[in-house]
């Protein structure tokens, strides 16, 4: 196993930046900026396709005005297939968060067939972050949505979650715990009585709570408001869901189990739910740790 494969998801020590020259290039900057405010770290500008001297020049002078052509930032212009060529400059770079823009819906066409910064987000094997809506005011992290289902992942996106929150001077932090219908209907079988039936389901909700308070007890929360909710609903909808009627302004997931393909999106993962209609800002984050 390398070294950059045993490496955790935190802390972001270089970030890197996917760079289109579109409308929300700025805005995409001006996030950029706060970014490296926050985080202390230097940038990586990654643009995948053609350009010529005055795409040079217009990015160098947009770098500028967002202070952003110093403290070791650097750009790479690269030809080819824009997930493979960004992704492969990731790794290579030992990049810790990746930045991407997304829209907050897209069409079901282009949905089906994926935009680039949704493949990023289902191939990235280092954290993503996709801002939803950048614009140049640039808004902080001031409410945190994360995770808390009953999983390995769990307890490093918590942990990233809770670094990123007391890095940007959070507010609060939901923990969300997600009570799938499904599974707990599993515990209902003819091979119970009701009463079986009610007792093992409290069993395995007391399990889970024990361990989201062990993980949350081990974790360094600081000075920060951290809430737990437990939901009841589909994983992936609820926590979407109520990261939207929230306001938050970031949604922080455990990066997907496995590969995603257009099956996944008819059956939704936990994932797709978010990516489909983005509520907030989206941090996926990948611990690089069983790669």
């Amino acid at each position: 196993m390398s070294n950059i494969e045993k490496k955790a998801a935190y802390p972001f020590e270089r970030i890197a930046v996917a760079v289109a020259f579109s409308p929300n290039t700025e805005a995409i900057l001006a996030a950029s900026k706060r970014l490296q405010d926050t985080f202390k770290a230097p940038l990586l500008f990654i643009h995948v396709g053609s350009h010529d001297q005055q795409q040079e020049s217009y990015l160098n002078e947009q770098l500028q005005r967002f202070q952003l052509n110093g403290l070791g930032n650097e750009v790479v212009w690269e030809t080819g297939d824009p997930v493979d060529k960004i992704l492969e400059v990731c790794k290579a770079r030992q990049v810790d968060l990746l930045v991407a823009g997304a829209l907050e819906k897209e069409s079901l066409l282009k949905y089906f067939l994926g935009s680039v910064a949704r493949k990023l987000c289902r191939k990235a094997k280092c954290s993503i972050l996709m801002l939803r809506e950048p614009d140049l005011l640039s808004r902080p992290f001031e409410r945190i949505v994360v995770e808390g289902s009953d999983n390995p992942k769990t307890v490093n996106t918590i942990e990233a979650a809770i670094y990123v929150a007391k890095a940007a001077h959070a507010r609060m932090v939901d923990v969300i715990q997600e009570e799938d219908p499904g599974k707990l209907a599993l515990i209902r079988s003819d091979a119970f009585t009701d009463n079986e039936a009610d007792s093992n389901r409290e069993k395995v909700l007391k399990h889970e709570k024990e361990k989201l308070d062990e993980i949350l007890r081990c974790t360094d929360c600081g000075n920060l408001k951290v809430n737990i909710e437990r939901l009841e609903g589909k994983p992936g909808f609820v926590i979407t869901k109520y990261a939207r009627d929230n306001k938050a302004d970031l949604l922080v997931l455990n990066s997907p189990d496995t590969k995603l393909n257009v099956i996944d999106r008819v059956f939704p993962h936990d994932i797709e739910y978010a990516l489909a209609d983005l509520p907030c800002d989206l941090m996926i984050i990948h611990s690089r740790i069983d790669d």
